[in-house]
């Protein structure tokens, strides 16, 4: 194999590893957020049951199962892509996994990321908000 094989095979890779490096570091950042905001709903809810945003704790439920469930078929699919990939040679094992990892968290990271937003936004403005 010459050597510019290697060298895009290892740029692809390391690409691949920012990608999930990224992934998670998100996911890091924003869980305590996410755990912040709804403790403090909660603690705002015992003192005025009113307050609550309606439907929040089975909607803190629901999106966990739908995010693995969505997760794990990313991870299907991401497994299937790679596993063909690999038998032409066009990517590496470890690429191939990071990818596969990147996919499967993808659906966790994005409700992260809209929960920081709903539940900021229901914070600053003081009232419950119906679930989306």
């Amino acid at each position: 194999m010459p050597f510019r094989t290697y060298q895009r095979a290892l740029q692809s890779t390391i690409a691949s590893l920012v990608g999930f490096g990224e992934a998670w570091g998100e996911i890091v950042r924003l869980t305590p957020q996410v755990v912040a905001l709804r403790t403090d709903a909660a603690i705002a809810a015992l003192g005025d049951p009113m307050s609550a945003p309606p439907g929040e704790p089975i909607r803190m439920v629901v999106e966990k199962i739908d995010a693995a469930t969505q997760g794990a078929m990313a991870a299907t699919l991401a497994t299937g892509l790679a596993l063909s990939r690999g038998l032409v040679g066009q990517t590496a094992p470890l690429e191939a996994v990071l990818g596969i990892a990147t996919e499967a968290v993808a659906p966790a990271r994005a409700r992260l990321r809209a929960n920081v937003e709903r539940l900021g936004r229901v914070r600053a403005e003081g009232r419950p908000q119906a679930a989306e």
